[in-house]
């Protein structure tokens, strides 16, 4: 019976195709011809967006455009695969019409209209909130990390520097102990080790990264830097999956009914923490609506965040943290302690009441208050075993604004589904 056979690579043919009929009509490269088409390149300030009268004559910014919404949609960011792709991807063939911008033309469109492709992604989400792409009502917040041009190796914390300089006077001082030997026993052959010449010039290497390192740590003390990163000074060290490495975090805020980004900023915080409020109300005014319902995972949590969405009409669903090890040692949980609001304190199992005796305040960017409740009734207490191994009796913590606290608890147990949503 034999195969399915081709067509013969030689076969002419009287009407040939053309390059549009190889792209399909609900193809994802005709939205993006016809969401350049809608752009009003000048008002954006993309360079060169009417084509000079004189002079060489040079790309169109909306092909380059094109080509990199292209890229991004596929995966691709090399200008130089993206050089490559414009030659053998129908797809892209169809969009640039068969142009081949080399990859400095690819890579020298990007530097020069950073601002202006900024404002591109204002315009999508315009176009697509007007096209009702948006379902306005449901965001999912995360981060990505992204790795800097920065090497790890070029990136410093003041910890990591007092190592390496300790390190280093270890071994100059070794270096120096074999240089003074070598110099005692000068003119005898010496079965192993550095001669003294190249002691010398180890010493004059490692005493240069010493000095380099000591100046990095005095600078970072006087200014109070927790990291410097030498090659691009905005990267900080942060965890990924495969270790540590200099990254910047990317926060996305995307809409859950076609999952397209809504809000997004690219931060140098190695944590999600204080993220949630900042890109929940950068949703919240990018969808132009009153309120706004975000899910993140356990990474965002955090009390004052919490309040800021609340306050913002932006209701949050986050994991909670288990906080304490109470029931682990066998001890009475925070949840055994009845609070009452109107006396504003709170009873311990055996009847005896936490009163205020101090306030807690947390200063710097995650800033909070707590009111310290505790009695004076622990000691002699027979339950105390139970309660507390501290020498100063059982001491509660509790937020000025725990209301907040407890309706998002209330509303995480009413609404296990959102996380599986989130997913």
């Amino acid at each position: 019976m034999g195969y399915i056979n081709g067509r013969l690579r030689e076969q002419a043919v009287l009407f040939p195709e053309t390059l549009d009929d190889y792209v399909d009509g609900n193809n994802a490269v005709r939205a993006v011809e016809a969401f350049i088409e809608y752009l009003k390149f000048d008002e954006l300030g993309f360079v060169r967006a009417q084509a000079a009268e004189t002079g060489r004559p040079g790309y169109d910014p909306r092909v380059l455009l094109g080509i990199l919404i292209w890229g991004n949609l596929n995966g691709i960011r090399s200008s130089r695969r993206l050089e490559r792709e414009c030659g053998r991807n129908i797809e892209l063939m169809w969009l640039c019409g068969q142009l081949r911008p080399d990859f400095k033309t690819l890579c020298r469109f990007r530097q020069e209209n950073g601002e202006a492709i900024g404002g591109v992604l204002v315009h999508f989400r315009m176009w697509a909130a007007g096209e009702g792409l948006f379902g306005k009502d449901l965001v999912a917040i995360d981060g990505s990390k992204f790795k800097a041009v920065n090497n790890a190796r070029r990136s410093f914390t003041q910890g990591k520097l007092e190592r390496l300089i300790a390190r280093e006077s270890r071994s100059v001082a070794r270096y120096l102990e074999e240089l003074e030997e070598a110099d005692k026993n000068e003119g005898e052959e010496r079965e192993e080790g550095l001669t003294a010449d190249e002691l010398k010039q180890k010493i004059a290497t490692i005493g240069d990264y010493l000095q380099h390192h000591q100046e990095l740590l005095h600078e970072m003390k006087e200014s109070g830097e927790n990291q410097k990163s030498l090659t691009d000074p905005e990267a900080r060290l942060m965890k990924t999956a495969k270790g540590i490495d200099a990254c910047y975090n990317v926060q996305t805020a995307v809409d859950s009914k076609h999952k397209l980004i809504v809000a997004l900023e690219v931060t140098n915080e190695a944590v999600d923490q204080m993220q949630l409020a900042k890109m929940a109300q950068q949703a919240k005014e990018g969808l132009e609506v009153e309120k706004l319902t975000v899910v993140a995972d356990g990474g965002y949590f955090g009390l004052e965040e919490l309040r800021e969405c609340e306050e913002n009409g932006i209701t949050a669903y986050v994991p909670v943290p288990e906080l304490g090890d109470a029931k682990r040692r066998g001890l009475f949980t925070r949840e055994e302690f009845k609070y009452d609001e109107s006396r504003d304190v709170y009873t311990c199992p055996r009847g005896a009441e936490l009163r205020v005796m101090s306030r807690n305040k947390k200063q710097g960017r995650n800033k909070k208050e707590f009111r310290v409740y505790a009695t004076n009734e622990c000691d002699g207490c027979p339950l105390r075993s139970q309660c507390t191994q501290s020498k100063h009796g059982r001491r509660i913590k509790r937020w000025v604004h725990q209301k907040v606290l407890e309706r998002h608890q209330a509303r995480m147990r009413a609404h296990p589904e959102m996380m599986q949503r989130r997913k």
